[in-house]
């Protein structure tokens, strides 16, 4: 694995913990206020948690099958949605 990919698997999988923490408080919200926006919101935070638990999936497990010069995007992708989702946590928390 080079350090591109080593760099997207890692950031994703920060990723997925921020994303787990979001659908957690957007459904504790969406309890304690019966707001009909925290369902989108958990939505979103739902189809990003699957694209970045894939991502961890196919560069940890899939190597056979992953295209290595794709790697720095996927790592700049990555990196770009923990900066978003960082500052999403922030706003929400």
């Amino acid at each position: 694995m080079d350090t591109y990919a080593t760099l997207a698997t890692g950031v994703s999988a920060i990723n997925v913990v921020l994303l787990i923490g979001l659908v957690y408080l957007y459904a504790r919200m969406m309890t304690k206020t019966h707001a009909g926006y925290t369902v989108g919101l958990m939505a979103f935070s739902g189809m990003l948690l699957l694209q970045n638990s894939g991502m961890v999936y196919v560069c940890g497990f899939l190597t056979d099958y992953y295209n290595w010069a794709l790697s720095p995007y996927f790592a700049l992708v990555a990196v770009l949605e923990f900066a978003g989702l960082l500052a999403l946590f922030r706003v929400t928390v």
